[in-house]
Order: C-alpha cells, then structure tokens, then sequence
C-alpha cells in the first residue's frame, strides 16, 4: 500500500500525529508504511440526534477516517466530543501520538448539512492540511424523461442539490476554473454554445458560438482562459481564449480531432485527446503554442483527463479489457506509466479530481445504471454517492 501514496501526502500523514498503524520508525531512517484510514470515534454527542447522524455520514464520505461504532470510540485514534445547538457544531478532537493533541473546531452553517461540512473540513485542515474538500460542490449532468440535459451541483453527502441551469435543452461538460466559476456545453436550437457561469454574481454569459463545433472547454485557474476544440476552417483544432483581450489563439493545426482540454494547475500546459495516431490518446502543449508531446502510449484509448491542483497528477479514462477503468499518471514522468485505480466490474468515466488531491469523482456504470462514486486513488476503495441515478460528467469544484 505504501508504493500508492505520493510522499508528499505521507508526510501530511505522518505529520498529522495520528501515529499509531500509520508510521513505522526505524533506526537512524523513517519508513513510511501506509495501513489504512486512521480510526475515529464519537465519544461523547450533546445534541439533536440527526445532527450526529449527518456528521457522522460527512466524517465517512469525506474518506480520510475510518468511523467505528460507539463500543470502541474509547480505542480511536482520534477521539471526538460534540456538542451540536442551531445549526453548529462545537468539536474537540484527542489525537493520540507520542503525545495527545488536542484539536477544536467550531462551525455553524445555514443548516445541518452544511455545518457538518464545514466541521469537517476544519478538521480535514487541521490533521491533514487538505484543502476544503467537503464544502466543495460537485457538479453533474442530469438527464430527464424527455432527453433534456441541465447541470446540477450537490455537496458529498448528497445534500444541498442546486440547479445551475435552465436551458430546456442538452447542458452538459461542466467544467471548473476555480470554485467561483465553471463553463458547459450548451445544444440549444441546433447550435452549440460554451457558456461560462459566474457563481459568485449568479449570471452566465455565452463567451463561443462560433459555427460548428463548440465544446468541451476547460477553463484556467485564474479565469482569464477557455481551452476548447473548434471546427473552424472545416478540421477540429484547440483554441485558447482570452477572455480579458478577446483574442483567440490557434494552438494546433492538423486534420486530426482535438478534444477534451484540462489545464495544468500553472495554467502553462494543457493537456488534451487527439486521434492522431489512429486511437484517442492524451497530448501535452504549451499555452503559447508549439508541437504537442504525447503523453500515453499503447493501443488502448485515453480520453476524459482531468489535472489536480493538489498532487499536480492527471487522471483518466482507458480503455482495458472491454470496459473503461480510471487511471492515475504523472505528466512530468510519463515514462513511470500510469497505475489503474478501479478494478471492480462496470465501466468508470469522466474523472474529476477532488480538492485533496487524493480522490476522484467520476461515474460507474453498472445494470443500466450511471450513477456518481467517489474513488481513493490510495487505497484502490470506493463508495457511491448516489444510487439508481441516471448522472453523467462530474466534475469537482476546486478548493479555491
């Protein structure tokens, strides 16, 4: 299990003081031996039952504790006393280690749900340095009895659903730049759109409609930038917008397709699908123009990449065996390969990184079903966050 976690995110780890079955020392050197999530229990709970219930569902979904029953709280790692009143929560966390810590964390929010994922995160920042994780919304496509596509966020218990759009058509890629803002497809009238929506100010403006084709647009960390695939001149070529200047920059210009663009987190590369060699297969080119490198090799397929901001690692869907898996590489290494993150039956799509930098959101599609599951690229584990649904093309909001 060691070799699956990048050492930066050990040392987060080992640093947290949840040292127990996490940190092996030897003399003179420290070995890093991952066993699992560390333990966490509630040993005390003043409070409105369902209040404890819906921490206590944050705590397992955010996946970085193991949560065991009341009997062995007394035994956790990290032991919580709660006291919940008005929509907040007031948490002291013991941690054992060589010494026990003490952790506080106070949050309220505008109900239950959203305290519990404050709560959490503060939490997540104090043991581990995560980012907020909880409190990010996932965005997703939703598909009506009609065939209508509108885009919807929800938060990672299932909570606090939001429509973002009201097309009455087909929206569909959301796509974040920061947590502020995110792009999407629109089909409306025969005509495709990219439309960028400003959550902050509550608007969303069209910024393409250029003839043809456009889609699949990915939008910089600062705002400033939309990367999308154009059929202008009658090929399909990658585009950087600049949506202060407006100016539009031609970045490739082949015959082959360009597709599905994902900026770095220095918003320097991007990474992007082109079927230059017969099979779709990820590229690398600079923000300024140039010769694209190519990132994956082989005969199967690689589409979908998304690039985290935290572990500066892209994940992807590839084609193994008939059925698409997730996969984890590092662009600065693509020599090193990629390692394969879901083994369970079903196809596995559209992966969007979490905040943490650890997990992955993306969709299984299993028994005519697609619904959202949360994937440890760690632990090789995951967990549903819906079920029975009909949800496609997640993507997760940025911490920041």
């Amino acid at each position: 299990m060691a070799n699956r976690l990048a050492s930066a995110l050990l040392t987060i780890l080992c640093l947290a003081s949840l040292a127990t079955g996490l940190c092996a020392q030897t003399t003179g050197s420290v070995t890093k031996t991952v066993q699992g999530n560390p333990t966490l229990g509630i040993t005390s709970f003043s409070g409105d039952a369902s209040a404890r219930g819906i921490l206590e569902t944050m705590l397992v979904r955010c996946d970085w504790f193991q949560v065991v029953k009341d009997s062995s709280a007394d035994r956790a790692q990290a032991r919580l006393d709660v006291t919940a009143s008005g929509n907040a929560y007031l948490v002291q966390a013991r941690i054992s280690g060589a010494q026990e810590r003490i952790v506080r964390v106070n949050a309220s929010g505008s109900d239950w749900h959203d305290a519990a994922a404050k709560a959490v995160d503060s939490l997540l920042a104090e043991l581990f340095g995560v980012p907020a994780l909880c409190t990010r919304p996932i965005a997703y496509v939703m598909t009506d009895a009609s065939g209508k596509k509108e885009i919807f966020t929800i938060r990672i218990d299932g909570s606090g659903q939001k429509r973002l759009t009201h097309n009455n058509a087909l929206s569909t890629e959301p796509a974040w730049g920061h947590s502020g803002a995110l792009v999407y497809t629109l089909n409306q009238n025969n005509a495709l759109k990219i439309v960028l929506v400003d959550l902050k100010n509550n608007r969303q403006r069209t910024i393409s409609s250029s003839r043809g084709l456009n889609a699949s647009a990915a939008l910089s960390r600062d705002g400033r930038y939309v990367a999308l695939p154009l059929s202008l001149g009658k090929q399909v070529d990658l585009y950087l917008l600049d949506l202060k200047e407006g100016r539009r920059t031609r970045l490739t210009q082949d015959r082959d397709v360009e597709s599905s663009p994902a900026f770095s987190p220095d918003g320097a590369q991007i990474c992007f699908v082109s079927d230059r060699t017969g099979r779709p297969q990820l590229y690398l080119i600079s923000t300024s123009g140039g010769d694209a490198r190519r990132l994956t090799k082989g005969a199967s397929e690689c589409v979908s990449p998304d690039w985290s901001p935290k572990s500066n690692k892209l994940c992807y869907s590839t084609r193994v065996n008939g059925q698409y898996v997730v996969a984890v590489m590092d662009p600065s290494n693509p020599q090193g390969g990629h390692e394969i993150v879901t083994d369970a039956a079903g196809n596995w799509e559209a992966p969007s990184w979490a905040p943490d930098g650890r997990h992955i959101v993306c969709t299984r599609s299993t028994g005519g079903k697609q619904d959202l599951y949360m994937v440890d690229t760690l632990f090789h584990t995951f967990q549903p966050l819906t079920r029975g649904a009909r949800l496609s093309l997640p993507a997760w909001a940025p911490a920041k």
